[in-house]
């Protein structure tokens, strides 16, 4: 989110912390950059090739070559690369190659192999009732730039709209199993990276970008063939492979723009186009991060005006939030532990990226939303409080991230579309302008300097600005619709508004609760998209946009425990330690919840045979009671954990859904009942037998050690 070669580093250190723990809208106005501050990138006086088949003067035969591997190449049959770690049945999925050249607008261009997959319509609905399919399939346009294809195939291999349509997904060029050139981008040379103060530790990703892109090109990469328009051209190349005469287009965030760039390089390809998460193929304002931040803070707080509980409980907390960011940011944190692969030196160091940058992360998914004023309120009681317990834990997440950092994401690749197609200049075109007015929330997103020396490292490593006369904003008649979700943060609605006039048969629709790609995410979109897509000619239905989704209601308050910080961080510093704490949290809970169940389960039997026994002042009644009730606290929490990790598992660093707080209680109240037990048991041991006196006081014991533990790990409500 930084800069341009910092943004997956950012997006994958807060998604790794998320693994390890398995109101009117205010949208801004488009408004032209102030004079002087307007990226050259953006210069439309040189318009060369309206459908973005490249400039023919300055290559005389890339439109021969280029229709040369758009006409004639077949798709060749792969095994899916994904297969064993994405759970499908033979025939729900299939995948192949296509051959393409690197750089159609370059004459002997070499050729590379780009992976697609193909998700089989079901002919089955939700409820596995028989519908028709169609025959118009849906090509899905990846986002990142540089998301590899596994995580699309995973999330949308249950999407509706694959009940009644074929889904095509295409790895782009530079990603995953379609040629990544920079596969160790990330996670090489890991020393060289580890730096304590901000400005260093940005250069340094500018020096893998650069280390990256350099290595690519003394292996034989054309690394100018990355761009938009290449995979637009890559798209339509793929349609001809599968002998496809038209299909339908379905585009999110960084595919929205590519999904533009589609519309100018294959117009004749395309029955109808949704594109979501808004883009604009020039960019506009999109840069802006900080802009956008503050209005989505703007409006977050607002819609916590509008809940008396929210308003209540976090009554002064924005002000406190922009402090503890600016806080961080002056004095970045350094935690110290054995060294790993991910942190050679043993050392690791936060900015105020990660306090502004996880609520800005979390607000993507719309399924997050109800967290995010808990979550904040939790960072800045971390960063108020001076407890370095997360940055521990947060280092020890990044440590066992599955696959190293960079995982899951082609940088190299994201990284040469960023340079080419503009973002690089667009975002040091703003800075100026939106450090003086966002300084706080600027600075956690980006360092002046070296956003303005990004655009730099770019033309000096070989990726010069594109002709920004193909990027111009689309014109087209084909049906499209422009969806975008209200609560969006990194591509608002304002954007989809910019880009509305160059659609003359386009609707425009905002998810009002939505985050981040809601035709992705909201369970009604499929079914929405293939009515459209069954007959673009009309208006898009209003149901599932007004009703798919229901606006948040915020955690207020939230039950605040450290539980899951804590262990992390033990788990860095001393496992052996954490292993006995699980030893003795584990005895003490099965010899409790054997105790709840065999208790009664014996009363009964007694009833059952007529069997009578000595009186025992209570000890039995009191035992059950404390036995009960520390089961009944450690079913509730596992309960409260399952509900918070449905809203998300990231909460569950931090605390719980409210009325976790109810059973918390529980903890102490066992403990009371316990000791009392344990007392009445000892005086009236004369009148119980040995054996029955021994599993009372062991169960008494247990529910003390089990409300102790629960105490240690901050389960107790106080």
């Amino acid at each position: 989110m930084t800069n341009f070669i910092q943004t997956p580093k950012v997006a994958l250190a807060i998604l790794t912390l998320l693994f390890s723990v398995s109101a009117l809208a205010q949208d801004a106005a488009i408004q032209p950059a102030p004079e002087g501050t307007a990226p050259e990138t953006m210069d439309q006086s040189a318009v060369n090739d309206p459908v973005g088949e490249g400039d023919a003067a300055a290559a005389p035969d890339s439109e021969p070559l280029a229709m040369e591997w758009l006409r004639g190449e077949k798709a060749d049959t792969v095994v899916c690369p994904f297969r064993g770690r994405i759970k499908y049945e033979p025939g729900e999925i299939e995948c192949g190659l296509i051959k393409v050249p690197e750089n159609r607008e370059v004459a002997g261009s070499r050729t590379i192999e780009l992976n697609y997959t193909r998700i089989v319509a079901t002919g089955k609905d939700h409820e596995e009732k028989e519908v028709a399919t169609r025959d118009d399939p849906v090509i899905y346009l990846t986002g990142g730039p540089g998301v590899t294809i596994d995580s699309y195939v995973e999330r949308l291999k249950d999407h509706r709209v694959v009940y009644q349509r074929d889904l095509y997904i295409l790895e782009q060029r530079g990603i995953g199993n379609s040629g990544d050139f920079c596969r160790f981008f990330d996670s090489r040379n890991r020393a060289a990276q580890i730096h304590a103060d901000r400005e260093s530790a940005e250069r340094a990703g500018l020096d893998q970008f650069q280390a990256c892109i350099e290595g690519a090109i003394a292996s034989g990469v054309d690394v100018t063939g990355y761009n938009t328009f290449e995979n637009a051209r890559d798209v339509k190349a793929l349609r001809l492979a599968l002998g496809l005469q038209k299909w339908n287009v379905w585009g999110i965030s960084y595919g929205s723009v590519l999904g533009q760039a589609y519309l100018k390089v294959d117009p004749e390809g395309i029955r109808a186009a949704i594109i979501d998460a808004i883009v604009p193929l020039d960019l506009g304002e999109l840069m802006r991060l900080a802009h956008w931040h503050n209005a989505n803070l703007d409006r977050l707080f607002a819609a916590c005006e509008e809940q008396a509980d929210c308003a209540r409980v976090y009554e002064g907390l924005r002000p406190r939030y922009m402090a503890a960011i600016k806080a961080v940011e002056d004095s970045p944190v350094t935690v110290r532990f054995d060294a790993n692969e991910q942190f050679p030196t043993g050392e690791a160091h936060f900015y105020s990226t990660i306090i502004a940058g996880l609520p800005f992360i979390l607000m993507y998914e719309q399924e997050n939303h109800p967290a995010l004023l808990a979550i904040i309120d939790a960072l800045t009681r971390i960063v108020e409080s001076g407890d370095q317990t997360f940055y521990r834990a947060l280092a020890q997440a990044m440590s066992l991230g599955e696959g190293g950092v960079g995982a899951g994401m082609s940088a190299g690749m994201a990284s040469a579309v960023r340079c080419q197609d503009g973002y690089v200049d667009s975002n040091a075109a703003f800075a100026a302008q939106d450090e003086a007015l966002y300084p706080a929330l600027f600075n956690a997103f980006d360092h002046p300097v070296v956003a303005q020396e990004a655009a730099q490292r770019c033309r000096q490593v070989g990726l010069p600005k594109r002709d920004f006369g193909a990027y111009a904003p689309v014109q087209t008649d084909l049906p499209v619709v422009v969806a975008n979700g209200r609560w969006d943060p990194i591509t608002p609605v304002a954007l989809a508004e910019y880009v509305m006039p160059g659609f003359a048969n386009g609707q425009l629709v905002v998810f009002p609760h939505a985050g981040h790609g809601p035709t992705r995410s909201i369970e009604c979109a499929g079914d929405w998209m293939n009515a459209w897509y069954d007959d673009p000619s009309q208006p898009v239905g209003r149901e599932c946009v007004d009703e798919g989704e229901e606006a948040a209601e915020f955690l207020a308050p939230y039950f605040r425990t450290s539980v899951a910080i804590d262990a992390l961080a033990l788990m860095g510093e001393d496992k052996d330690r954490l292993k006995q704490h699980g030893i003795w949290v584990g005895a003490s809970a099965g010899l409790t919840l054997l105790a709840a169940l065999f208790l009664p389960l014996a009363w009964v039997g007694r009833r059952i045979n007529g069997s009578s026994v000595a009186a025992a002042g209570g000890s039995r009644f009191l035992v059950f009671l404390a036995t009960g009730l520390g089961a009944a606290w450690l079913i509730g929490l596992g309960v409260a954990t399952y509900v918070t990790s449905e809203i998300t598992e990231l909460m569950l660093l931090f605390g719980m859904v409210p009325w976790a707080t109810w059973i918390a209680w529980l903890g102490p109240a066992s403990v009371f009942f316990a000791v009392l037990a344990l007392i009445q048991t000892w005086r009236s041991r004369e009148r119980i037998p040995r054996g029955s006196r021994i599993g009372l006081m062991v169960s008494c014991l247990a529910v003390i050690s089990l409300g102790v533990a629960g105490w240690v790990w901050s389960l107790w409500p106080f």
